[in-house]
């Protein structure tokens, strides 16, 4: 399977997302509109408020993994059915860790009963951020065959 490209200043303002957020993950989304352009929706990580208000239900905080507040996801629901807009991408940072597709993060992405992706036409997109510096990014996308996601490289388009 072929690489990922993505606009070079995309790729950028995910890797400034990431590092201004560190220590935290961040989290966002590669929005494509009914002409087929693409654009960056920052999210905000409420996985802290949640950790905070149930660590027994949320026993990460927000270093180890994120929550797309839900009204932001509800917002980017309502673009799509009113004026055409699709996720493209969904992504997040793994502070001080490599940029892998996690067994949580696969747990996300999926609907658990059926084991098919919430989102099957996005890439997964996942950025290390090593001490506060944005480094490897990778792409991850549902593959029909093998029933998992599989590794795609990220270049950047001019």
């Amino acid at each position: 399977m072929g690489s990922l490209r993505i606009a070079s200043d995309l790729i950028a303002a995910m890797r400034a997302h990431g590092e201004e957020t560190f220590p935290d993950e961040c989290c966002g989304a590669l929005l494509r509109d009914a002409e087929g352009s693409l654009s960056l929706r920052r999210w905000t990580n409420i996985q802290n408020q949640l950790h905070r208000e149930d660590p027994a239900k949320h026993p990460r905080d927000a270093r180890t993994a994120y929550y797309i507040d839900p009204q932001e996801l509800l917002a980017v629901a309502r673009e799509e059915a009113e004026a055409g807009v699709a996720i493209a991408a969904l992504y997040h940072s793994h502070p001080d860790h490599a940029a892998y597709f996690s067994a949580e993060d696969r747990a996300r992405a999926v609907i658990e009963d059926w084991d098919e992706p919430i989102y099957p036409d996005a890439a997964y997109i996942v950025l290390s951020v090593m001490g506060g510096k944005a480094g490897d990014i990778k792409a991850f996308v549902w593959d029909d065959d093998t029933r998992e996601f599989i590794e795609r490289k990220v270049e950047a388009d001019q």
